[in-house]
């Protein structure tokens, strides 16, 4: 059977360190990576004595099962790349939203890979520019300085 959990999540700007316990000599640090903590319903009244200040000062409070069903352009299967690197209007749209430097050199070596046209490779590579903020440059246009 799966446990109930109840969650909770910092109520300020800054790091705020919770105990599980009383017990709990190391604590847990609620920040912008990880602002909410989960905590199995049997452990709840530990939880609340421990951290009574917090609780009553404002600085944590209940919360709803956070999201993690998150919906990314960056997330770019194989097959994606493939189909988006055949439609060039649409790989110029697409283009516009993906803010992954890694999922741009991705973009960039199937495009390399299917032997697509410098004009689809010229396009990746500026929008890696806008994104890493540097120049990227081709074998080809290194003059004949070649990279490992």
């Amino acid at each position: 059977m799966a446990k109930q959990l109840v969650y909770y999540k910092r109520n300020v700007p800054y790091t705020v360190v919770v105990r599980r316990s009383v017990m709990d000599a190391m604590g847990y640090s609620l920040n912008n990576s990880n602002p909410v903590i989960a905590l199995e319903e049997e452990s709840l009244r530990d939880f609340k004595i421990a951290n009574k200040r917090a609780i009553l000062d404002g600085l944590i409070v209940p919360t709803e099962e956070p999201q993690v069903d998150w919906e990314t352009p960056n997330a770019l299967t194989d097959e994606d790349a493939t189909e988006l690197l055949k439609n060039y209007l649409k790989l110029k749209n697409t283009l516009t939203t993906i803010d992954s430097a890694s999922t741009l050199y991705k973009l960039l070596e199937a495009a390399k890979t299917q032997d697509k046209s410098d004009k689809i490779k010229k396009l990746i590579r500026d929008r890696l520019e806008e994104v890493t903020g540097e120049e990227i440059l081709s074998p080809a246009e290194m003059q004949g300085v070649t990279s490992n």
